[in-house]
């Protein structure tokens, strides 16, 4: 059910991602100004990640999770008929809120659904459906908008985030981690909600291999954000590419999570023993594929580097999550998962700023 809604919501966010990315490049006039507009529009949004991780731990992941995708529905389709971009800002930051309330919570049902040493395989799983989402997701989009405008983006993915909320109703996961979480919060009477997030904090600051994992996601996430800034004006104002093409670009990139999944399950029982290796070599070759974007400029070999730029980013990505989930305490899963978002939008900002 969760790879089934997955799928669904990640196809109609790519539906989003190429009808709003298509509207701010029209109302700004600028493929640079669309690019920072989105990434500076959901950074102050993470001022709530410590907030995201005490509702996570708080609250059943599952419902939480609903509740999201309902109102994500309902938001998205408040793009229609803007043509303002303060609106169109003021939209993605509420989008960009939803998520930060979504992901601990979601990552947290994950656990709460399949055992320790399931977990490779679930995650890799994850990233294949949202790779095969984002393959054909944007093409089809791009299609789309290009015959019948930007609308029918929005309705699809209202429709298809309604669809994942259904589905994610049908989950039976166990309430164990559910229960041991609100046991640990209520230890927490003086001070409520703000002794349970400083609880978080103290558990993530005792345990080096946890932040040592988000250090890396971090610097990975700050260089990410970098490297779009510049990729974004080089599309719509060197390039001069249509939405069909800003499709199967997006398409190439995103789509190579399903490889990163087919290459996740093949090196399994390697992984297994040697993962933290793995993630230092995947984290080498990045910076690798980075640095050649910089002596290039044909088109060909730019659309080859993302194809392995976005199968080794999802590889680490299924590796680092995949770890966190297996060392951190089941009881402080969400509120440590906020904090690394809390410190990947940091990273983001000093990206951009660079």
């Amino acid at each position: 059910m969760i790879l089934l809604g997955q799928g669904f919501s990640n196809i109609g966010d790519a539906f989003q991602f190429i009808a709003s990315t298509t509207m701010l490049v029209k109302v700004t006039g600028s493929g640079l100004s669309a690019i920072i507009g989105i990434i500076l529009s959901q950074l102050p949004s993470f001022l709530l990640s410590p907030f995201a991780g005490y509702l996570g731990d708080r609250f059943r992941a599952k419902n939480l999770c609903v509740i999201m995708d309902l109102f994500k529905s309902f938001v998205v389709l408040l793009f229609i008929g803007n043509n303002s971009s303060e609106k169109l800002y003021s939209l993605l930051f509420v989008l960009s809120i939803v998520d930060i309330i979504y992901s601990p919570a979601k990552r947290k049902l994950i656990i709460c659904i399949v055992k320790e040493k399931e977990l490779l395989f679930t995650n890799s799983l994850i990233t294949g459906a949202s790779g095969l989402a984002f393959l054909i997701g944007p093409v089809i989009a791009g299609m789309a908008v290009m015959k019948f405008g930007t609308d029918i983006a929005f309705f699809v993915n209202c429709f298809l985030h309604i669809f994942s909320a259904l589905l994610l109703l049908f989950i039976k996961s166990k309430s164990i981690h559910d229960s041991n979480a609100k046991k640990n919060i209520k230890k927490n009477k003086v001070g409520g909600v703000i002794a349970d997030i400083k609880g978080g904090f103290k558990y993530f600051k005792s345990v080096l291999e946890i932040k040592s994992l988000l250090i890396l996601s971090t610097v990975i996430c700050s260089t990410g954000a970098s490297i779009n800034i510049a990729f974004f004006p080089f599309a719509f104002d060197t390039l001069r590419i249509t939405e069909k093409q800003w499709g199967i670009m997006i398409s190439i990139f995103n789509g190579t999570n399903f490889l990163a999944m087919l290459l996740a399950f093949v090196l399994n029982k390697k992984i297994d023993k040697r993962m933290n290796i793995y993630i230092i070599i995947s984290t080498i070759a990045i910076s690798w594929i980075w640095f050649f974007y910089s002596i290039t400029e044909k088109l060909y070999i730019i659309l080859m580097l993302q194809f392995f730029e976005g199968t080794i980013l999802a590889f680490c990505s299924i590796l680092i999550g995949t770890r966190l989930q297996s060392v951190i305490n089941k009881s402080y899963m969400a509120r440590v998962m906020s904090i690394g978002d809390i410190i990947n939008n940091a990273g983001r900002i000093a990206g951009v700023s660079l």
